[in-house]
């Protein structure tokens, strides 16, 4: 048997022989294409037939091409998301510290306009806490004896009189509310200045011995008198809601509301005392020599 018949593989055209021959024949369909229009017209059969292989082929490409984007965009936006939340977020409390501002101005440029109403302000204080009652009848300020303040000087907000100070230290002092049941102020009715004591009443106010053959009626305000040391007079103090007769006495039965809203009021004005009274020292100062509740 010989050698050729023994061979696995028979020899192909050579590569260089592959070159020159398709060279040749891309020269001659050029010439063709160029001279005759019958090989442009089967040129467009061939690349319309060639298209959805075109387009397949195309597919992988466009698709990664398409979710790289996608997955772009969506980062992108996640982010943006987060940054405009955060914005949002810093803006709203922007805004409401920006209000909380404008309050606490329009406060302080009520208690500066007491100064109209010829009151001798010394100090104005804030009120830093309510102190460590739980009833809420004490309120902390950050002015104390370093700022001439003592005990007993009268308190006052925008609304009118708060209460007075109990305790000084020589950078704070703690003032006792006018609704404390130790408080006695004298008061007076602004529309008729028939005089009468206030007394606090464990949160409120009580009008306890208002005789009834004398004029009183809902909405009238009472101020402080003035008839002691301590509260300059016309200091509105609070609002007569009903009044009714208290069968068995000769007193109204009167209910009452302070004007001054302590748990809302950020700053305070310090009246100072006429001059010292006898009582000072005294355990409670607003506990003046006037008969106490029954």
């Amino acid at each position: 048997m010989s050698d050729q018949s023994l061979s696995f593989t028979q020899r192909g055209i050579r590569p260089v022989n592959k070159l020159i021959c398709l060279s040749i024949l891309s020269i001659i369909l050029l010439m063709l294409d160029s001279r005759y229009s019958a090989v442009q017209t089967a040129r467009r059969y061939v690349a319309t037939a060639l298209f959805p292989l075109q387009w397949l082929a195309n597919q992988p490409l466009e698709w990664y091409e398409y979710s790289s984007a996608m997955f772009q965009s969506q980062n992108y936006l996640l982010k943006e998301n987060q940054r405009l939340m955060q914005e949002n977020t810093r803006l709203k409390l922007q805004a409401q510290q920006a209000e909380l501002r404008g309050k606490e101005l329009s406060d302080l440029k009520s208690l500066m306009s007491l100064q109209n109403h010829g009151l001798q302000i010394t100090t104005a204080a804030e009120i830093i806490s309510n102190g460590k009652e739980p009833s809420g009848s004490r309120l902390i300020i950050n002015k104390g004896a370093n700022h001439n303040i003592r005990a007993g000087d009268a308190v006052v907000d925008d609304t009118g009189l708060i209460g007075q100070i109990n305790q000084v230290h020589p950078l704070s002092a703690e003032i006792s509310l006018l609704t404390d049941s130790t408080s006695t102020i004298p008061v007076m009715v602004a529309r008729t200045g028939i005089r009468s004591l206030l007394y606090g009443d464990s949160g409120n106010v009580s009008l306890l011995y208002f005789p009834t053959d004398a004029d009183l009626q809902p909405n009238d305000i009472l101020v402080t008198s003035g008839l002691d040391s301590i509260f300059p007079a016309g200091i509105p103090v609070a609002r007569v809601i009903q009044t009714s007769r208290n069968a068995g006495t000769p007193f109204y039965r009167v209910q009452l509301e302070p004007l001054s809203d302590s748990r809302s009021s950020k700053y305070v004005l310090i009246l100072p005392q006429t001059e010292l009274p006898n009582f000072q020292a005294a355990s409670t100062p607003m506990a003046a020599s006037v008969p106490t509740q029954p």
